[in-house]
């Protein structure tokens, strides 16, 4: 995890998605929430790896959850 990158590029792209799966908060689609986001985001999965793997797996379950929904929503 400690390679991952906090580019400029992760950030728009995270903005389009805040825009595009949550439009009822506009105040999210900023650079500045998304970057703050992706560095909580960072930070908590290091300490659930170190602290608890086991909850990786719940993290994953829900991440496969969230995405069949997506993909639901542009049927």
């Amino acid at each position: 995890m400690s390679d991952f990158q906090i580019t400029e590029e992760v950030i728009d792209a995270v903005v389009r998605y805040m825009k595009t799966v949550h439009p009822e908060n506009p105040e999210k689609a900023t650079r500045e929430y998304v970057r703050a986001m992706l560095e909580y985001t960072k930070s908590g999965l290091h300490k659930v790896a170190r602290n608890n793997p086991d909850d990786i797996e719940a993290m994953f379950e829900d991440y496969e959850q969230s995405k069949n929904q997506i993909k639901d929503s542009d049927i």
